[in-house]
């Protein structure tokens, strides 16, 4: 490795020489290296803007959401948003290492660990998917679904590990957006060259594992969020359960679980009475 870097860098007259990062993000692009005892030192920089690839790997096939599976509402959604930086990154990987590398962790307890303590302490910030999904579940008890009640349901029972809920992701990575990829700059695992390549690895052993922790826990709801992902949702619930157009979302049930497929609450023209009235759809049946 030091070898190759001193092969890289062409010697000026003076003998310094400089090493480019061409990946970093929101920092220098290029060091100067004055003597070859500093490189060492570029060694460990370029290092640190890498993943642990071991860990990531553990943590691709473990994690799954948050919660409780003994819930009787789960959510599943396609990924987390997020994620915009290496460093953000690492402190999820070392927040849920700090957690005991659960397939669940206590939503709270994590978000409190990557910094987020807004959505839990008063005056509560509502989290636009987290609102959406307690506006559901208090319609479906026939409880008043107000800013106030729903702030208070995320503040102390949403995706907690003794709660009623579980919030389950398909895809363990958070990511800005769909259309953004950094983990191939980050990470050296071949199945992070690129999204096409990490959906193909992950989405078929996650999607058998989710449905057989359906089969296993019975939840009596379970509600996908984001209508295009509909293949991935009917492979989670079976084909045995056959979704059926309610207008503004899919309806299915099989064996006491009722299965929802809703638009994502990041869609435009969404609305809370929208989720409100599936919970009342869902009371009323």
């Amino acid at each position: 490795m030091q070898e190759s870097i001193k092969k890289a860098l062409p010697t000026p007259p003076n003998g310094q020489r400089f090493v480019s990062f061409p990946h970093a993000r929101g920092g220098v692009p290029s060091i100067l290296i004055e003597n070859s005892s500093q490189i060492e030192e570029v060694i460990g920089m370029g290092n640190s803007l890498k993943l642990d690839d071991p860990f990531l790997e553990h943590f691709l096939t473990t994690f799954y959401g948050s919660g409780n599976y003994h819930g009787d509402y789960w959510f599943i959604g396609m990924e987390e948003g997020g994620g915009n930086t290496l460093e953000r990154v690492k402190k999820r990987l070392d927040t849920w290492q700090k957690l005991g590398e659960k397939e669940l962790v206590d939503l709270y307890d994590f978000h409190i660990g990557i910094n987020y303590p807004e959505y839990f302490h008063d005056p509560v910030k509502l989290q636009r998917t987290w609102m959406q999904q307690a506006r559901i579940i208090l319609a479906t008890k026939g409880k008043p679904t107000t800013v106030d009640h729903v702030k208070t349901y995320q503040r102390d029972i949403i995706g907690r590990k003794d709660s009623e809920t579980c919030l389950l992701e398909l895809l363990p990575l958070p990511s800005p957006s769909t259309s953004v990829w950094h983990y191939d700059q980050w990470s050296n695992l071949p199945f992070l060259r690129d999204r096409k390549t990490y959906i193909k690895y992950c989405i078929p052993r996650r999607c058998e594992h989710i449905r057989s922790q359906i089969m296993a826990y019975r939840p009596k709801l379970v509600v996908f969020f984001g209508k295009s992902y509909s293949p991935y949702w009917q492979q989670i619930s079976g084909n045995n359960v056959k979704f059926r157009d309610r207008g503004k979302f899919l309806f299915g049930n099989s064996i006491g679980t009722i299965f929802i497929i809703a638009n994502h609450p990041a869609a435009r023209g969404v609305t809370n009475a929208y989720y409100a009235g599936i919970g009342s759809l869902i009371r009323n049946m």
